[in-house]
């Protein structure tokens, strides 16, 4: 066993002389297996070795004998020895997630944080060839693509490595009686809670019926999966600059160029685009896939999309964005009153706003403020007469109106933010200066010509935005 590990260790490229290889031990038959071979061939392959436990919280005084023996273990033989504590089902309340994508979590975040801290530039896990199977019939009841069935990889982002999964676990529990090796059991391990559980302890055994050396035939196939995912993602690579950017956290999709791309590659910029605003694919899966997909090649020009974790796939008319869910909710102005020959504040917006009463000589020195065209200047002239109740600045409400520059009636603002193809979700960040439902300027936008003051104007009400 040993020989395979060492050869599957040198041909993967895991190890090279001079690495800190941080393992995760949890006591469990597999991690300490892996911490023994690893220590006795530490010397062989020129590494040092350091372990981490995560104490789960989940399992009283047995976790606790858990950790004192890995704890002694490493004592005994001279190991540098990490743990940590963590309420894992709290943090599974708290943030909504199964007990097992906390833990998960909670470990890998403790193991990164050691390797940082301690200076390891490995971080070893015990995976082996029956977890690749129940991983890949995992992904498979849930949905997956090519990505996941290439399943668990023998190192990833440089940091990881598994050295194991070149065995079967019946081969590493033959090498802990061989040397010795007392592991802790988890009792967890037997509950059907979990779906992994319920995959080992129901589902295989009965493939293994049907064929003894099914998990070695999965463990294959992900290997010819992960051949063909390599050589995909080299291609895709190669698109993506072209397809995804950043706009502070969201990600925008350029769908024109999308749309060019075969729908194999079309499915797979999806995916990148919804890791590239998370930094996880965990819960996302084919169907969730397939329904952005198909949203996207229709004609709508607005519709919304909820993932899992709050994300939020939407299209705004050109804009196609993944972001979260609160990201897009608009914050509404709430009413302020707007007295004359005051400066008004709003931080929340980043906006000043001034007005002052100005006669017709000051009108006229302002003149080439005057255009109808200038829309969107930072100040704006009215009719001070036609005036006839308090100003507000606001967000919109029903029934809001006005009469845009150059058209023939009154038009709803409903209707304008639709012509304008603004962001349903932004509308109610635009403030709007009222005279009850009439709006005399969308600042940023449309101003209201009826109200607009001309060369006849006697008080004319000069209106001053900046922003901040």
């Amino acid at each position: 066993m040993e020989k395979k590990v060492i050869n599957y260790i040198r041909d993967q490229k895991l190890i090279v002389a001079g690495d800190y290889v941080l393992i995760g031990v949890s006591g469990g038959a597999d991690s300490l297996a892996l911490l023994y071979f690893l220590d006795k061939y530490k010397e062989t392959f020129g590494i040092h070795v350091g372990v981490a436990h995560l104490h789960h919280g989940l399992r009283g005084d047995a976790a606790d004998a858990d950790e004192n023996f890995v704890k002694n273990f490493c004592r005994k033989n001279e190991i540098p020895f990490f743990s940590r504590r963590r309420d894992i089902k709290q943090i599974s309340a708290e943030e909504k997630i199964s007990i097992e994508e906390a833990g998960r979590n909670e470990r890998y975040d403790f193991f990164r944080k050691v390797a940082k801290e301690e200076k390891y530039n490995r971080i070893a896990m015990g995976h082996h060839i029956n977890d690749q199977a129940e991983t890949l019939l995992m992904r498979l009841i849930r949905g997956t693509g090519i990505k996941g069935v290439s399943g668990i990889k023998s190192s990833r982002d440089g940091l990881y490595i598994r050295p194991f999964l070149c065995l079967e676990k019946k081969e590493i529990v033959a090498y802990c009686n061989e040397n010795s090796l007392a592991y802790r059991t988890d009792a967890t391990n037997f509950q059907r809670d979990y779906t992994r559980n319920k995959i080992r302890l129901d589902i295989m055994p009965m493939i293994l019926e049907i064929n003894p050396r099914a998990e070695v035939h999965f463990n294959e196939f992900t290997a010819i999966a992960l051949e063909y995912e390599a050589f995909f993602e080299n291609y895709v690579d190669s698109i993506e600059k072209r397809i995804l950017s950043t706009e502070n956290t969201t990600v925008l999709l350029d769908r024109d160029q999308w749309l060019c791309e075969k729908p194999v590659v079309q499915k797979e910029i999806l995916r990148r685009a919804i890791l590239k605003f998370k930094g996880s694919l965990m819960e996302i899966e084919y169907n969730h896939i397939t329904a952005f997909f198909s949203l996207l090649k229709s004609e709508k020009t607005t519709w919304d999309l909820h993932l899992p974790h709050d994300i939020l796939l939407c299209r705004r008319y050109d804009r196609i964005m993944v972001t979260e869910k609160e990201k897009m909710v608009g914050k509404s102005l709430v009413p302020t009153q707007i007295l004359i020959d005051k400066t008004w504040i709003f931080s929340a917006q980043r906006l000043i706003l001034e007005t002052n009463i100005i006669n017709q000589e000051q009108f006229k020195g302002f003149s080439h403020f005057f255009s109808k065209e200038i829309e969107n200047h930072g100040e704006k002239y009215f009719d001070y007469d036609k005036i006839e109740c308090v100003l507000y600045l606001r967000s919109r409400l029903s029934g809001d109106f006005f009469n845009p520059v150059g058209v023939s009636g009154r038009k709803m603002i409903k209707k304008y933010f639709i012509d304008k193809k603004i962001d349903r979700n932004k509308r109610d960040e635009i403030p709007l200066l009222a005279m009850g439902s009439e709006i005399l300027w969308i600042i940023g936008y449309g101003i209201n010509e009826r109200l607009l003051a001309d060369s006849n104007t006697k008080n004319i009400l000069k209106v001053s935005v900046t922003l901040c």
